[in-house]
């Protein structure tokens, strides 16, 4: 479901525990004390089960996840999520971009979900019922951020978007000094657009816009077997069967988006 802009109010208890909140997210410095805030003064506002973090260019998707759960995520669930081209979370990303940069609320209890059903029922396979996703919008190239928070204890609603939208920017500035001070240490790196060589990438372009494996060939000066060649190996990397399922799959990923610089 996506938030609807109806007017949310916070009384003089919730006023003050926003207060605690930000305060304490000012002095967040590193991964332990990342994990007592998330854990503590913002599970009074968003209550959840497993936080996922997601830094970097959110455009292209080249990402490092930070993970940060209340129990033990197996290691299923965490690959599920984190998986650079089958993961949901680049899914997630890409919901949150098309749906216009606002917080995406899902859940498997009723709402408008048209398009999203596979989502929804992969996160459920996941454990997980209730769902609300948000980034950063106003900070573009690497020094973007993305957070789901999964496991909700309820069904989303306008309240949870609007908490979302008063929080994102002590999210997300928490997470890049914790990830200033501790570069580079338990992260999983995401980087889709490493997947295919340029000229794969190249090959892939031209399929987008409906060349045949003969007419590829002449435009890259490569024989019609080596594109055919190509298009194998970029097959098997994105996990798909056939020529329009990569390119469906690339576009999710965008990755032809860098042709442009090939």
């Amino acid at each position: 479901m996506s938030p609807t802009k109806s007017f949310v109010r916070l009384n003089a208890s919730d006023l003050e525990h926003l207060l605690m909140t930000i305060e304490r997210a000012l002095e967040v410095q590193t991964r332990s004390q990342f994990f007592l805030w998330a854990q503590g003064a913002l599970q009074g506002f968003i209550a959840h089960q497993a936080l996922w973090c997601a830094h970097g260019d959110v455009e292209r998707m080249r990402l490092r996840v930070e993970s940060f759960s209340s129990g033990v995520t197996s290691a299923r669930v965490e690959a599920q999520v984190t998986d650079p081209t089958d993961g949901l979370l680049p899914r997630l990303v890409d919901d949150w971009l098309r749906g216009g940069r606002v917080p995406r609320l899902l859940s498997c209890q009723g709402g408008d979900q048209v398009g999203r059903r596979q989502l929804i029922s992969d996160l459920r396979n996941c454990g997980f019922e209730h769902v609300a996703v948000h980034g950063v919008r106003e900070v573009q190239g690497e020094y973007g951020s993305f957070f789901v928070f999964a496991g909700l204890d309820h069904v989303p609603n306008e309240r949870d978007a609007y908490l979302l939208e008063l929080l994102m920017p002590h999210l997300h500035l928490a997470l890049h000094r914790m990830r200033l001070r501790e570069s580079g240490q338990g992260s999983a790196e995401m980087q889709p657009a490493t997947l295919l060589s340029k000229r794969e990438i190249q090959v892939l372009h031209w399929v987008k816009n409906g060349k045949t494996n003969q007419e590829i060939g002449l435009i890259l000066g490569i024989s019609p077997p080596t594109v055919k060649n190509h298009l194998q190996k970029i097959m098997r990397k994105l996990n798909v069967n056939n020529r329009a399922q990569a390119v469906g799959k690339s576009a999710t990923l965008r990755l032809i988006a860098h042709t442009d610089t090939v």
